[in-house]
């Protein structure tokens, strides 16, 4: 199943933007009060509020291409065997997530996607993610998060989310023959390696 996020993401980042934008301008605002109270030159207020604005402008100007171009890129695929997520605007990313390996589906939703009516869910590997959140990968500005949910947590427990037998015989055979390697190679280097 091929599932592509709702049109409300984009609702959703046009609302950061905007409360980046308040944010920028409430900054300013204060800034102008203090200014006035130390009795600024007007000049130096006229000049605040040119840099808030330029820079204001700026930032939609540079974000929303972005945006609007990684959100249309932005694509998921459902297999028996994998999570496949496709991202990128000039380089295109296929990552793939071997149900196998999966541990835990997690429901992120924010405030704007709980206003919108959608969400996100987070997949979590065992020992794979290279991120801080610990989470491989994000499949976000979902309409149908919860049924989604639902269906991979499904998936999940008919996997068992862990290697079958042959594949963890497998796996088991390559990483005796990786440390067989390593220890030849310490053994040509003339390093002690310990008994045999």
């Amino acid at each position: 199943m091929i599932i592509r996020p709702d049109r409300r993401m984009y609702t959703k980042a046009w609302m950061i933007l905007g409360t980046i934008t308040m944010l920028v301008l409430a900054g300013a605002a204060l800034t102008h009060l203090g200014m006035a109270l130390a009795d600024a030159a007007p000049g130096a207020v006229g000049l605040l509020w040119a840099a808030t604005g330029a820079a204001t402008l700026l930032m939609w100007l540079v974000s929303a291409p972005i945006i609007a171009l990684w959100i249309r890129n932005l694509s998921y695929r459902i297999t028996d065997t994998d999570v496949l997520i496709n991202k990128g605007i000039l380089t295109k990313i296929e990552q793939s997530i071997p149900l196998r390996m999966i541990t835990d589906f997690r429901l992120n939703r924010s405030l704007y996607d709980r206003w919108l009516g959608i969400g996100s869910i987070d997949v979590q590997t065992a020992g794979q993610s290279v991120n801080t959140t610990g989470y491989e990968g994000r499949l976000s500005g979902l309409a149908d998060w919860a049924v989604l949910h639902t269906d991979l947590t499904g998936r999940l427990q008919r996997t068992g989310g862990q290697p079958g037998p042959r594949e963890a015989e497998t796996e088991l055979h390559a990483l005796v023959g990786e440390v067989r390697h390593i220890r030849a190679l310490l053994e040509a280097s003339h390093v002690y390696v310990g008994p045999s």
